[in-house]
């Protein structure tokens, strides 16, 4: 038996067609692409950004802005006087070395384990493949070969399936025939787990099976390419990225600063995405950096923000009214006016928070969305305003959409007003709901007590004001009394919800929401009347 056959070919067995073969010199490389491995160097080595929701935009960010559109510039996107598709151009700098998110494997199994066994430092590995397996492998159609890199990979479901393409043609059988190798299997950030087995070749076995290969099996190393080289060189995996000047990469740099609660430093890169946007996209990078500046507690610079951003977005919409098959960028501009009634609320502008919350309501019923949270939020800043009439109609359409909290906060409301009836009504229904927080539990508790101790319609109920150091409110109930039996009895209920906190953005978290109100006092007073 020979070396080969006892190390390797033994352990493999017979496969199908469908299994294809990767060698790699040093078994303790992991299996990731070049781009992979380019991009963690970018974050100083840490592989955890692998885990990240945003890495996988980061890959198609740097493969356009990296790589194919500095290609194209330099002149190779182009043969015979054409442009040649993504694909084709991703796959010729691919063969030349460039990083990109491919991972290539071999038809050939000893093929691949001519490339396990170069170098004799250390154990090499072979990776075996089986495309027909459950995990999802599926070639790019010559359709999909047309379209873009963005549309084949990013705008498809790719849950599912990953892609893979031939490897372009590197020479001709004995027929004259071209041939192909090998294929190209989009490996971003890695293959799936499961997918791939691996067989360890030993660093004492490398030059015997090298030996073997040439004199026995004929193996020789595939020739390289003659083109696009010294570009293909200049974004090898050995070279650090270049400063990547596209706005979608800065934003993602401030997503991952974001999600890691460095909001200067997401507000840093969101400014850059600014700097370096199309008018189709600035008021989007307005939005988010809105967005960390009000987590960052600047509110008066989230304000101009998001301000910046209606104005962007609504002229980008009288543009389109002017030419309807202009592009639109599909971002909901009722997400900045309600973000920016969030901040004008936290300013205590309540007038301003009213009318950015109703237009945020008019847009997003126009654009077919109906939300809770600016009827919810309305009404809070309803109730601050005084306006409880006004504030109970904003919670009741809260309530119609769906928002499992406002029952509780229509429940205060009335209790307020002195319709202690209709409040006990309404929390029980919360409760039946499933809202059963203390809070809720408390308050109807309480009402239950205070509808015990009035009894019928003997009563009047005073005005609403504020009254103690703690600005909590104060509602009193007088009952008829005599002289011999004048008590005063206080009850305590918790405060209105807070306001829901700001929509969030791509991969994004939306905001904290801002603190409620405190809980307010209910005094029932026997008293001669």
């Amino acid at each position: 038996m020979t070396v080969v056959e006892r190390a390797f070919l033994s352990k493999i067995g017979d496969l199908p067609s469908t299994f294809v073969f990767r060698g790699q010199a040093d078994s303790r490389w992991k299996l990731q692409s070049a781009a992979t491995r380019r991009l963690i160097d970018f974050f100083d080595g840490d592989e955890s950004i692998i885990e990240k929701a945003i890495f996988s935009d980061m890959h198609w960010v740097y493969h356009r802005s990296v790589l194919l559109e500095p290609a194209r510039s330099n002149g190779f996107g182009n043969a015979n006087g054409q442009m040649i598709p993504d694909i084709q151009l991703l796959a010729r700098l691919h063969g030349f070395g460039a990083a990109t998110g491919f991972l290539d494997f071999s038809l050939d199994p000893l093929a691949a384990l001519g490339y396990a066994c170069q170098g004799d430092e250390c154990d090499g590995s072979v990776f075996v493949l089986d495309l027909a397996s459950d995990f999802g492998f599926r070639q790019i159609s010559v359709v999909e070969a047309e379209q873009s890199v963005e549309e084949i990979f990013r705008w498809t479901d790719m849950r599912s399936e990953n892609l893979y393409f031939e490897i372009p043609t590197q020479g001709k059988n004995a027929t004259g025939d071209p041939v192909s190798d090998g294929i190209s299997i989009q490996a971003w950030p890695s293959l799936p787990a499961g997918a791939v087995r691996k067989v360890v070749i030993a660093a004492s076995d490398k030059p015997k099976i090298r030996q073997e290969l040439e004199e026995r099996y004929g193996y020789r190393k595939p020739a390289l390419f003659a083109d696009l080289q010294r570009f293909s060189v200049v974004n090898s995996p050995r070279l650090p990225l270049p400063k990547i000047e596209d706005p979608e990469f800065s934003l993602l740099l401030g997503n991952q600063s974001y999600l890691q609660g460095d909001f200067p430093g997401a507000i840093t890169h969101y400014g850059k995405s600014i700097e370096l946007a199309p008018d189709t996209e600035i008021g989007y990078f307005y939005y988010v950096r809105g967005n960390a500046k009000a987590e960052h507690g600047d509110f008066q610079g989230a304000l101009w923000d998001y301000s910046s951003g209606i104005r962007c977005e609504e002229e980008l919409a009288r543009d389109r009214e002017r030419n309807p098959e202009g592009i639109s960028n599909g971002f909901r501009l009722w997400r900045l006016y309600f973000n920016r009634a969030n901040v004008k609320a936290e300013l205590k502008d309540l007038s301003g928070a009213l009318d950015d919350y109703e237009e945020a309501s008019r847009i997003s019923i126009q654009d077919g969305e109906r939300e809770f949270s600016y009827f919810t939020n309305k009404g809070n800043v309803n109730f601050l305003l005084n306006r409880y009439g006004d504030a109970i109609r904003d919670y009741e359409q809260a309530i119609e959409v769906g928002d499992p909290c406002a029952r509780f906060s229509k429940g205060n409301m009335l209790v307020i007003l002195g319709r202690f009836d209709e409040a006990l009504q309404c929390y029980d229904g919360a409760i039946q709901e499933g809202d059963d927080r203390s809070g809720v539990v408390c308050n109807r508790n309480g009402v239950a007590a205070i509808l015990n101790r009035i009894g019928g319609d003997g009563y009047v109920v005073s005005s609403p004001r504020y009254k103690d150091t703690t600005q909590r409110l104060i509602v009193e109930v007088s009952l008829r009394a005599d002289a011999d039996n004048r008590f005063t009895e206080f009850f305590n209920f918790h405060g209105m919800q807070g306001n829901i906190g700001n929509t969030g953005g791509q991969h994004l978290p939306g905001g904290k929401g801002y603190h409620g109100r405190p809980g307010f006092v209910v005094v029932v007073k026997g008293e001669e009347w």
